[in-house]
């Protein structure tokens, strides 16, 4: 400390706040020493408390003015105070420095206190560099930004920032996907990389130009439309947890009886004209509109089915096959003749379900992004188990991979499509992940672009629970499994809380919604109430970058990629030009 002057000394402690006078001399916002220039003043900035021998690091939370406080310390005396007013400030200690040699460490720590009459110092940038991490030089080193208070870069160790899953928040426009592309371009670097990107505006691709990477490290698929690289979601590929969470069966009927459906799928034929028997059927007698025809032979079916004496169908049947096996599995009772019929009252129970069936079914938006057609599945014994695996390998990549980066664009999958159709993607993904087992564990970085739109409840309920169980587990377990998840949202208060309180690492660019802020509020353990008031007057491109991988919280200047994701603004002005 020997190349500054102290700006200030400590005069109260109150629990864990520290009260500051700053010395009569200094009337700046900025200190100058030898080492350069040091803000002092300025909430969030960063100060050194020299106390018994150990440099303390303060966090300034407020300024003030204020009338002397009486402190006893050497060379002070009554007589010496000024009459104007002096200013404080107030903050928390957290952490200290530490020299070891040539190398200087930060070492968190917010239960020490500085004695009385401390006196407090401006910190160089070398100072600043090393609480902020900005030493690390690692290969696996990610650049975040730059600070805001002058600390140079921010630098974080890529297991520590993604491990434990990252939340980017911000309003639209604010800088989310270029900061989200600035990191993932450092990570594809990496000759190991392997991160899936949900895509849901086409706007990555861009900033992944497959000509600047060697052949293969980059992969795109387009869900829905035609072409190489695209691919329709087979609806039999969806498997029973995601086609139960794109149906939304109620509980007490329903639920079962689609069950029972998709149990049994793979051992139905459908017939060209209509309705659906086994395979050795010469005519259909399962049929979704309660017709009084072929009810015996019906029944017979759906006894052969649940007694397990059917054979397995060659083919998938069409997805409109699952409506006769829910409605004469549900409807056929006996009749007032000792007889069967298709009862209508039990049928009007399934009949929504059915409803929603033929809506999906006819649906084109739905049929451009999921083959309702049926077909031969993904090669042997038709199975869900293998159909499932397929399409998780498909998207998500298998035990080995040639890309390091695959890009799933999803722009031409409709807004009221995307919470099931990603939500029954997701369910696949974390059946496959937990069956894998943590002895098998593939390290994977799942990026969820406008996470708000899928990653929350739908319905009700016990209904509302069951649908949310997988998305919400991937966030809970998914660690432990090898996967790190990088959620970026305009709206956290639309995702489920348990989702959002699994991340880690905060970087939150500036939010003007008091629900937003009070979700981060609620959600971060790491929030800290007077920090998170400042999110909604950042300028463009900065944010407040916080949480477990960091040291403190700290305002930068988002990282910028290059090249530039398609997110860039209108160009309104245009319309003003001649040309």
């Amino acid at each position: 400390m020997k190349s500054r002057h102290a700006i200030g000394y400590v005069v109260q402690i109150d629990g864990i706040d520290i009260t500051l006078n700053l010395m009569d001399v200094h009337k700046g916002h900025l200190a100058a020493h030898g080492q350069g220039v040091s803000t002092i003043t300025e909430v969030g900035s960063l100060l050194g408390i020299e106390s018994g021998g150990r440099l303390m690091v303060m966090k300034v939370q407020s300024l003030s003015f204020a009338e002397p406080k009486e402190v006893h310390r050497h060379g002070i005396s009554g007589a010496s105070v000024s009459s104007e007013p002096l200013r404080h400030l107030s903050g928390v200690v957290v952490g200290r420095l530490v020299r070891e040699g040539a190398k200087l460490s930060f070492v968190a720590d917010s239960l020490s206190t500085p004695s009385l009459g401390a006196e407090v110092y401006p910190l160089t940038d070398a100072e600043l560099s090393a609480i902020l991490g900005n030493t690390q030089t690692s290969p696996a080193s990610i650049h975040l930004g730059d600070d805001l208070r002058g600390g140079g870069r921010l630098m974080v160790e890529l297991e520590q920032l993604v491990s434990r899953h990252v939340a980017v928040l911000g309003s639209s426009g604010q800088g989310k996907s270029c900061f989200t592309a600035a990191v993932l371009q450092q990570i594809v670097k990496m000759p190991k990389a392997r991160v899936v990107i949900f895509d849901i505006n086409g706007e990555y691709e861009d900033a992944f130009p497959a000509a600047a990477y060697p052949p293969g490290v980059v992969k795109t698929t387009r869900i829905g439309g035609a072409g190489a690289d695209t691919y329709r979601i087979p609806y039999y590929a969806l498997g029973r947890l995601g086609l139960q969470r794109l149906l939304l069966p109620s509980d007490k009927t329903q639920r079962p009886a689609l069950t029972f459906a998709l149990d049994h799928l793979n051992k139905i034929k459908w017939f060209a004209n209509g309705g659906a028997g086994l395979e050795a059927d010469t005519l259909p007698s399962l049929f979704d509109d309660c017709r009084a025809d072929r009810v015996n032979e019906a029944d017979r079916i759906i006894k052969q089915l649940r007694a397990n004496q059917a054979g397995l169908a060659t083919q998938w049947p069409p997805m409109k096959a699952l409506g006769p096996l829910i409605a004469d599995s549900h409807a056929i009772a006996p009749n007032s003749r000792s007889g069967l019929e298709r009862n209508s009252w039990n049928y009007g129970n399934i009949a929504p379900l059915i409803t929603r069936i033929a809506r999906f079914v006819d649906d084109a938006m739905f049929q451009d992004v999921v083959n309702v057609d049926g077909g031969p599945g993904c090669g042997g014994p038709l199975s869900w188990p293998n159909e499932s695996k397929a399409v998780v390998e498909r998207l998500f990549g298998g035990p080995e991979v040639d890309w390091r980066v695959h890009i799933i664009d999803l722009r031409r999958v409709s807004h009221d499509l995307t919470p099931f159709v990603l939500g029954a993607l997701l369910e696949l993904y974390a059946y496959e992940l937990f069956k894998r087992g943590q002895e098998r564990k593939i390290e994977t970085l799942l990026v969820l672009e406008e996470a708000h739109h899928y990653l929350r409840q739908m319905g009700t309920g016990e209904e509302a629970v069951n649908n949310s169980l997988a998305y919400e587990r991937l966030a809970k377990e998914g660690r432990k499994f090898g996967l790190a998840l990088w959620l970026s949202t305009q709206r956290p208060s639309e995702i489920s809380p348990t989702v959002l309180s699994q991340c880690n690492t905060w970087v939150s660019f500036r939010l003007s919604s008091e629900k937003d802020l009070t979700a981060i509020q609620f959600a971060s353990e790491w929030a800290d109430k007077r920090e998170v008031r400042r999110i909604a007057g950042l300028a463009r491109q900065n944010a407040l970058a916080f949480g477990g991988s960091l040291q403190m919280a700290t305002l930068i200047k988002a990282a910028t990629a290059s090249p530039l994701p398609r997110s860039e603004d209108g160009r309104f002005n245009q319309w003003a030009s001649e040309d």
